[in-house]
């Protein structure tokens, strides 16, 4: 069969081939390493819901910028799935952010900061599934494009500085004026529970804040906190989470398309009800960039 797309399966949702089913599968072997067994279900049972998803998936949730350079998104399954204790998605995310070109300290530092919100429940799941994979990542990252993220995109350990001094656990004075400028700064609003904590518990606060500030150590681009964390909270259906996440990342200049696509692939796992959560919180915001 001529033209089939990457991953086999042509748009024709009532007649699915040996040769399409074949070719799916060869392409999950090559970039992720296996298929899924959800996607195996549906193989079996009913294909034609596995095409619809699949034609779905390439064609209407990403810009044509993100179409070119997934990693972004790619990486937001993968801290997606750390917080919520998906083993085999953890392992295979990283198999496919390895195929489309992350470096291993990216995906490091997208599940340091996953693990802010996992825990060790989340962890453990992460960890059983991945250790040896991580252990055993082989890769020149020299020779890795700068062009895999967009344009602008960087790693930067400043942008996350508030100034609290981490040498003592203790939250002084200083410490907390000095977080709640960066947000005034950054976001131009100081969230409640940044406001809760300063009143109740500064000491807790500091110790989040010495996480927050430190996940990012090796190379992801400061970027991507606000696109993993859109993602996150449009899929949990939080709107303060989605509009502190809209207002970092327009500080740090994404476009609206990239503030777009996270709240779209978000909605494989928040569902439609996801997106009206994220108008009322943040459509105001996307509307005047």
């Amino acid at each position: 069969m001529a033209n089939l797309p990457p991953d086999g399966l042509l748009y024709d949702p009532d007649i699915t081939t040996q040769e399409e089913i074949d070719t799916f599968r060869a392409f999950y072997k090559r970039t992720k390493g296996y298929s899924l067994p959800a996607f195996e279900f549906w193989l079996d049972l009913r294909p034609d819901v596995l095409k619809r998803y699949r034609a779905n998936y390439r064609r209407e949730v990403s810009s044509a910028e993100e179409k070119l350079r997934p990693i972004p998104h790619v990486l937001a399954m993968l801290h997606y799935y750390v917080i919520v204790g998906y083993g085999d998605g953890v392992l295979y995310e990283l198999k496919l952010a390895q195929s489309e070109g992350a470096a291993r300290g990216e995906c490091l530092d997208a599940m340091a900061f996953a693990f802010i919100n996992a825990g060790p429940m989340g962890m453990d799941a992460a960890g059983a599934s991945s250790l040896e994979f991580m252990k055993h990542w082989t890769q020149d990252d020299e020779a890795l494009s700068p062009s895999r993220w967009p344009p602008g995109w960087s790693f930067d350990r400043d942008a996350f500085r508030s100034g609290m001094d981490f040498a003592t656990p203790e939250a002084s004075r200083h410490d907390l004026q000095a977080v709640q400028d960066w947000y005034q700064s950054r976001l131009g609003e100081v969230p409640k529970y940044v406001q809760f904590l300063v009143k109740h518990r500064p000491n807790f606060l500091k110790a989040l804040r010495n996480r927050y500030e430190n996940a990012l150590r090796d190379g992801l681009p400061k970027e991507m906190v606000p696109y993993m964390l859109l993602f996150f909270n449009v899929v949990r259906g939080f709107s303060e989470g989605i509009r502190e996440a809209v207002l970092l990342g327009r500080s740090f200049n994404m476009t609206k398309s990239q503030l777009t696509d996270a709240i779209c692939w978000a909605s494989y796992y928040g569902g439609m009800d996801g997106i009206t959560i994220a108008e009322q919180a943040a459509g105001e915001l996307l509307d005047r960039m």
